[in-house]
């Protein structure tokens, strides 16, 4: 370990001094693990340490789970309004997760703690992992507490001898068995969930995911699939495969009749690339690259040569450029042109590019609404450096009793959020570029 991090360990354990002696107990043995020399051991004390040191993640796991429900409990005893959406997005900063994880964690820790004492009992051992934990819980969720209990004492012997995707299938069975009218309720009530998203891929890409019923969504993919094929075949006197496989045909046609174009078409939307005068003309600060990488808010970075070539090649006749105006650094966005054309909500448009994701630490989550960091009650303006993105989760939980959200400082953006628990985060908005 260098002097700069056994530096910072010691920094860490000063101020953390007055914690609870079993948290400091904990942070002393995780700040102790660097320390151990693993090239002094043998091939077989290596396994061993990596097959313990998985078992006591399961235990880990276990003991934030009772945490987690013993959190929610008294909250909801003092303050049952707020309490789940509340305890949710604290737990999900403790773990350095989004919102949506934090709740189906605390959700997680209540079944696991007084439905399914059996699996909470092999996670704290060690015996199964979270992800063991999770695929019980899940696949038995509606089911009473009374025969979740008899799910968990039937599947009990087999937790630790199964992987947790057949955990999970056996857990269904036995749901079915115990109560096959709540699988179908369930089933049926499904249905309303259905919904499109997109995400990032590596490498430029992207992943479009249909969520819907079953059989709609396998009809659909054999339709798919069997005209890629007939395409891919030269069947098809509409289309040639021009040098494409089977699953490639199969994508263009997706997203071609998703967008309602034809062959060849291009869809007439606006895409938010941001990206130097200089990466994109040759022109402007000699001192910056012209490979530094753009980046499509919410999305990531793009290679330079890429952003050029969608510019260049994407059969658009109205590429449209708005200049961004930054500091002298060039890290954050302070103004925007707006003489592009007439446009409405330009403001918020700075705050989606400045913000890039939900604002919250370790949400990530898509920028669904701007609000006002300093709230509009307590005096906070309308304005760019007191905007924040934010996804519609994480604007609901801050409006909660006992949080608490304040601009540190304009530039670089910073942002403190304090929790009801009084645990303080922070979070800094990305340069305009993206990270790194």
């Amino acid at each position: 370990m260098t002097g700069l991090s056994r530096a910072s360990t010691r920094r860490e354990l000063v101020r953390d001094r007055r914690r609870h002696p079993c948290v400091a107990a904990l942070q002393a043995f995780r700040v102790s693990l660097p320390y151990i020399r693993v090239g002094e051991l043998s091939d077989s004390a290596r396994l061993d340490l990596i097959a313990e040191l998985e078992r006591l993640k399961g235990a880990c796991s276990g003991l934030q789970a009772r945490a987690a429900e013993s959190v929610r409990a008294e909250r909801e005893a003092s303050a049952p309004h707020d309490a789940a959406r509340s305890v949710g997005s604290e737990v999900a900063l403790a773990r350095r997760e989004s919102p949506t994880l934090g709740d189906r964690f605390v959700g997680i820790s209540r079944a696991l703690v007084r439905e399914l004492p059996a699996t909470l009992a092999a996670l704290e051992s060690g015996a199964v992992s979270e992800r063991h934990a999770v695929e019980m819980v899940r696949e038995s969720a509606t089911l009473s507490a009374e025969d979740r209990m008899a799910l968990d004492q039937r599947l009990a012997p087999l937790l630790g001898r199964l992987a947790p995707r057949a955990l999970g299938r056996a857990a269904h069975r036995v749901a079915a068995e115990l109560d096959a009218g709540s699988i179908v309720r369930r089933m049926e009530a499904a249905v309303s969930t259905r919904r499109v998203t997109v995400r990032p891929a590596p490498a430029g890409m992207a992943y479009l995911t249909v969520l819907g019923p079953l059989r709609e969504v396998v009809g659909a993919y054999a339709a798919l699939t069997r005209q890629a094929s007939c395409i891919a075949g030269g069947q098809d006197p509409r289309e040639l495969p021009a040098g494409r496989s089977a699953r490639a045909i199969a994508a263009d046609t997706a997203l071609r009749i998703l967008a309602g174009l034809e062959q060849g078409a291009v869809p007439p939307i606006e895409i938010h690339l941001v990206m130097t005068d200089r990466a994109l003309l040759g022109l402007g600060d000699g001192a910056r690259s012209v490979m530094e990488p753009a980046r499509i808010p919410g999305h990531g970075s793009v290679p330079a040569p890429i952003a050029r070539s969608w510019l260049r090649d994407d059969g658009h006749d109205d590429v449209w450029v708005r200049r961004l105006f930054t500091g002298p650094d060039g890290r954050d966005l302070v103004a925007m042109d707006s003489r592009k054309r007439v446009f409405t909500g330009l403001l918020r448009r700075m705050v989606v590019l400045r913000d890039d994701v939900c604002a919250t630490p370790w949400c990530d989550a898509p920028i669904v609404q701007i609000d006002h960091t300093q709230p509009a009650r307590r005096s906070g303006e309308t304005a760019f450096a007191n905007g924040s993105g934010l996804c519609a989760r994480c604007n609901q939980v801050k409006e909660s009793p006992g949080w608490r959200t304040s601009v540190v400082r304009a530039s670089p953006r910073q942002v403190r959020l304090q929790t009801p628990s009084g645990h303080v985060y922070e979070s800094n908005a990305p340069p305009l570029l993206g990270w790194g």
